[in-house]
């Protein structure tokens, strides 16, 4: 690539303002001959040049008809003249200079310690869901980006798919040409809508690059579409090269550049995500040993967009499994995913290590329609009590509308804006307990997914929410292949009458699985679990109901099958209180949601609270309404009465 544009230039500013002006864009008619798409045949850039003779490099792009367009968002408002140059040697004046006016907003999303916040100095915490593609008759992205935003949601993460034609390389209808190294109008005319419907509605976007199913043969394959696959004329024979063939990341680059070059002058953009579930490509799942070119791409690419982007842009990749590995080295924030049988303890028990994060996806495992909305405000809650650096994103766009779910985001992001969370950014995550005047059954259910326990016994009645984030719902057997995750279970409990406790039994490895279990050292259960039948339609199982006496109980629960068994839950009864809570604390502040069957009357301990008299706001979590009580506070304890089923308390000197 010819870098007689100085890309290190472009991507700093030229004033220490914090803030920008724009966006104007200027089209023109450049010379040139060969790909327009690709900078090392046609680099082309526009020169702006404004009051006090300042100059601003901003890339141009290709639009058609033997046009580049080029946009600025500037420090310094005023007339700019436009000159375009291609391959470092000047091309075409502009025949009219631009005015840059309007102000930007509150410029662009970056990071302040572990969280969000506006060039301007303005916190930002996200809180929204998905919508990575447009299905069938549903609202497309761009439309659905204005209605999220009035639903009080500013965040969103969208992915460039081809099947819903957002992918300018590989097109929606098979065997569609796309001439070598050039990219499709038609997707980027969608991205131009997406972005400015988004800038409309005040929703911030994870741009997503590429995504894991081109580049896998057994997690939602799309590589035998793929237009760069050999079988269809392409130059990959196999999709694990994507990371380190020279033309597969020639071409990545080409679109990257085309992306902040057209894309990157809207605050809309959050970041810029290289991938979507990396840990799918066969280069991790299926050739651990090549996990290392993997690496190298985040790195390379990263790098590579920092080179181009002026309005520093955040990038991010990311997971559903470990962010330990160093492919994620090299991003400013870290993005897991999630799909527990225990959404709460999952999203609520996790800490970032080192750089800040949030959850990017979070599914609950379903249930009645209450049930599955109290999951959704888990994810939600689970990562603003947990000290992340936003809510947990929900991934199921198309329930939204189908279950109802819209108002509860509208009324998270009154908590986040109202509680005082944005001016208390050093609370951290508090174990609050709950004491209620009668007892409830006891429900103990995984929050760690495909991994390795490092929780193996549970004292009821006080279990948090790390000690379940930190069990895996895929219970391992101690003789599998995957023993050195094994470990037993056991759960202590004191029992005023004899009861039956219940194990619910979800899916199977192809191994099978046995469950044993044992009470106060008695085997009460030795069950075997066959391999599911190949194309058979998964089955609900029959839950497991045990027997257990009066007094000092203790189960010990074991697999010794041929490999894992997923135990989704474990309910006690009288074990826990009506109602249970979880929340953050600096001392003199604190967010707590309380949340059950009966929150008429409930004693909150641990809050990490300074003794004294505080006024409380409480927030209704299903409908966003608010009323005021005032508590005192003792010991970091304090009592509160008729509060809504599901509320968050926001309690302030």
């Amino acid at each position: 690539m010819i870098l007689l544009l100085a890309a290190v230039a472009i991507g700093r500013y030229t004033d220490n303002s914090s803030f920008w002006y724009g966006p104007v864009t200027v089209t023109e008619a450049v010379p040139f001959t060969g790909n327009p798409f690709d900078p090392d045949e046609n680099e082309v850039d526009a020169e702006f040049t404004g009051p006090g003779g300042v100059k601003e490099r901003r890339l141009a792009y290709f639009v058609g008809d033997g046009k580049f367009s080029s946009t600025l968002v500037a420090h310094r408002p005023g007339s700019y003249a436009v000159r375009f140059f291609r391959n470092g040697k000047f091309a075409v004046k502009s025949s009219r200079p631009i005015d840059l006016s309007k102000k930007v907003r509150h410029g662009f999303i970056g990071l302040k310690g572990k969280r969000f916040q506006w060039s301007d100095g303005t916190p930002y915490f996200p809180i929204g869901y998905d919508y990575g593609w447009r299905q069938g008759p549903n609202l497309s992205v761009a439309q659905r980006m204005l209605a999220l935003g009035r639903s009080g949601g500013n965040w969103s993460r969208i992915w460039t798919c081809h099947w819903d034609n957002k992918n300018p390389f590989f097109p929606a209808e098979r065997g569609a040409p796309v001439p070598s190294r050039q990219l499709r109008q038609e997707p980027l005319r969608i991205w131009d809508d997406i972005v400015n419907a988004s800038e409309r509605a005040g929703v911030d976007f994870q741009f997503v690059l590429f995504h894991h199913g081109p580049y896998s043969t057994t997690t939602d394959s799309n590589w035998k579409e793929h237009p760069w696959n050999t079988a269809n004329g392409g130059f990959l024979a196999d999709p694990t090269d994507f990371f380190s063939d020279p033309e597969a990341k020639k071409r990545s680059k080409i679109w990257l550049r085309y992306a902040v070059a057209r894309y990157a002058h809207s605050p809309a953009v959050m970041s810029w995500e290289l991938f979507n579930e990396v840990q799918w490509v066969d280069a991790v799942k299926l050739h651990p040993e090549r996990v290392k070119d993997v690496a190298a791409w985040h790195a390379e690419m990263a790098r590579y967009i920092r080179s181009l982007d002026p309005y520093h842009h955040l990038v991010t990749s990311s997971s559903s499994e470990s962010l330990d590995s160093h492919v994620f080295d090299d991003m400013d924030y870290m993005q897991p995913h999630t799909y527990p049988a225990n959404v709460l303890a999952s999203i609520g028990g996790y800490r970032f290590k080192g750089k800040p994060g949030f959850f990017g996806e979070f599914g609950p495992p379903g249930g009645s329609a209450a049930s599955y909305a109290k999951q959704v405000r888990d994810g939600i809650y689970g990562g603003i009590l947990a000290g992340h650096a936003g809510a947990g994103m929900y991934w199921y766009w198309d329930q939204v509308d189908r279950r109802g779910l819209g108002p509860m985001f509208g009324a998270a992001r009154k908590v986040i804006d109202e509680s005082g969370l944005l001016n208390h950014s050093d609370a951290k995550p508090v174990d609050v307990w709950c004491e209620t005047p009668r007892q409830s059954e006891a429900v103990l259910a995984a929050g760690l997914g495909w991994g390795k326990s490092s929780t193996s016994e549970l004292n009821l009645p006080k279990v948090g929410m790390r000690d379940l984030g930190g069990w895996s719902q895929y219970f391992q057997s101690l003789d599998g292949s995957n023993k050195g995750w094994a470990k037993p279970l056991v759960i202590h409990f004191d029992a005023k009458e004899p009861g039956k406790m219940v194990l619910n039994v979800g899916g199977v490895s192809s191994k099978g699985g046995t469950l044993q279990v044992w009470i106060n050292d008695h085997e009460v259960l030795d069950q075997k679990f066959d391999p599911p039948v190949a194309g058979a339609r998964p089955s609900q199982r029959t839950p497991i109901s045990l027997d257990y006496p009066s007094g000092r109980v203790t189960v010990r629960i074991e697999n010794h099958g041929g490999d894992w068994v997923r135990l989704d839950s474990t309910t006690i009864p009288a074990q826990a209180p009506t109602a249970s809570a979880h929340g953050m604390s600096d001392g003199s502040w604190a967010l707590i949601r309380v949340f059950g069957t009966d929150t008429s009357k409930v004693r909150l301990s641990g809050t990490g609270l300074r003794n004294g008299h505080y006024a409380v706001v409480v927030f209704d979590t299903v409908t966003g309404r608010t009323t005021r009580t005032t508590a005192d506070v003792s010991r970091g304890t304090f009592e509160a009465e008729n509060l809504p089923s599901d509320s968050v308390l926001a309690v302030s000197k």
